[in-house]
């Protein structure tokens, strides 16, 4: 009886003291960012370069990250929008937790785009990331002659969430 009660002491003070491990890089492949992504999220491909992305088949997609707390946090990501002909401007609004960030512009070719997101939305664990577009439509239905049906916003190459930098200290 007492082994049981010391195995079962180690075994509490082992799970309590195993802390989570924070969501830093995802990129947008099988070994990062399997289990990361909720909803809207087309499977992996591939561009000409051999480069993993996914696409945002919806006008919102989900996807749950892990942070430490105590801090604000850079949230940044490469990402291009779907395009065709006359298509408008597609922009992203980025959602923590459910709260709105900001939004910004998306281009028809890979760019950067960075959001500081306050500490204050972040809890402590898994955390929820919305993301919604002004459109998602069908290549189908807006470029003459292609054929897939899928509805697309924009393809993510790489998603990163890091503390923000340090300030400059001058003396």
């Amino acid at each position: 009886m007492r082994r049981g009660a010391t195995l079962f002491a180690v075994l509490l003070l082992t799970v309590s003291c195993r802390r989570e491990e924070e969501t830093r890089f995802l990129n947008f492949d099988p070994e990062t960012t399997s289990g990361h992504l909720v909803s809207g999220w087309s499977g992996w491909e591939k561009t000409a370069e051999n480069d993993t992305f996914v696409w945002a088949q919806a006008r919102e997609v989900k996807l749950n990250v892990t942070i430490a707390g105590g801090s604000d946090r850079v949230l940044r990501f490469r990402a291009w929008a779907f395009a065709y002909p006359d298509a408008p401007e597609q922009v992203v609004t980025l959602f923590v937790n459910g709260t709105r960030v900001d939004a910004a512009g998306l281009y028809r070719e890979p760019r950067d785009t960075t959001f500081v997101v306050p500490k204050a939305l972040w809890k402590k664990g898994e955390n929820e990331i919305r993301l919604a577009f002004t459109y998602a439509e069908s290549p189908k239905d807006r470029i003459p002659l292609a054929d897939d049906t899928r509805t697309l916003a924009a393809a993510f190459d790489w998603l990163e969430i890091l503390p923000p930098p340090s300030p400059v200290v001058r003396r």
